[in-house]
Parts: C-alpha cells; structure tokens; sequence
C-alpha cells in the first residue's frame, strides 16, 4: 500500500481449524490420530504452547468484513481470533472428551521446534478488526472442536485400512 498505492488491508488470521485442514496443523493432527484405530498413541510435540484458535468460518467472516470495509482502512493491518488462549495439552483433554476416546500421548522429539524458535504464546487482539467492521468470533472452541471432529470421522469411515497417513 505505502510503496505501490494498491488498495490493500492486511488481515493477519490467527491459528485458523476446521474440516479439511492439513495434518500440518496440530489440532487436525490430534484429531485424526485419536480417531484413527491405527494409531497406538498420540504423537505430539510441546504441549505447553498456548494458541489462539479461530474455527474456519469466523476467518473468512473476518474476510469478507475488510473487503468490504470503508477506504478509510486501506493500508492498515487487522487480527482475527478469539482474543483468549488454550494450551495445547488442554485442547488435547477437550478432543478425548468429546471423541470418547483415551490414548496414550508420547512427546515425540521430532514434533519439538528447536531451541529459541517456539512462540509459546500467540494470542490475536481483535479491537480493532472489531471497530472497523463489527467482526466478532462467533464459534467457540468445543463447537468448532465438535464440526472438525465429526469431518475427521466420516472421513476414517471411507479411508482403506490400507491407506498411510503422514504421521
């Protein structure tokens, strides 16, 4: 915007989930391991780290908000997400409860970032977004838990027992 004189805002999505995400993000990797038969345990990294999680249909409310917000935002930067954070290891407890399933979680050294790069807090103000267009996370953690989970299980119903997933 500065540099150019496009007519951008930038919208900076924090810890986006839901159906159809990638393994390469940790509340699908939690997800599909619990529910998966072939999978003894649950492999994760640090689940010390606190994320602010935002369910799918909120960022792209978020959005369609910006693009349709007043000139008077071009060139400004906004966050979407819920403004709280949940640890790891407790979103973890949320997903065996709602699953009703238990299996045991191993801290795999592969899955930990190296020393010094790990945010171990990220967590998004939304005020202003809020401001600018009235935007407001509008799903909550066990709900969107919820949708993510019963995506994640019709899709183990139709994958061939014979099919590797990314692990």
């Amino acid at each position: 915007h500065r540099s150019f004189e496009l007519p951008v805002i930038t919208l900076r999505p924090f810890n986006t989930y839901g159906p159809r995400q990638s393994e390469r993000a940790v509340l699908s990797t939690i997800i599909r391991q619990i529910l998966d038969d072939r999978c003894e345990s649950v492999q994760l990294g640090d689940l010390s780290t606190r994320r602010d999680f935002n369910f799918v249909t909120d960022t792209v409310e978020a959005f369609l908000g910006l693009a349709e917000a007043d000139d008077q935002y071009l060139g400004q930067t906004f966050n979407s997400g819920n403004s709280k954070t949940i640890e790891i290891g407790e979103v973890l407890k949320i997903v065996f409860e709602l699953t009703k399933n238990e299996k045991p979680v191993v801290q795999d050294e592969n899955r930990i970032r190296p020393k010094d790069s790990e945010v171990m807090v990220l967590m998004a103000d939304y005020l202003a977004l809020n401001q600018a267009t009235g935007w407001r996370p509008e799903t909550d953690l066990r709900s969107g838990l919820d949708r993510t989970i019963e995506w994640w299980s019709d899709r183990m119903n139709w994958v061939r027992s014979d099919t590797a997933f990314i692990y």
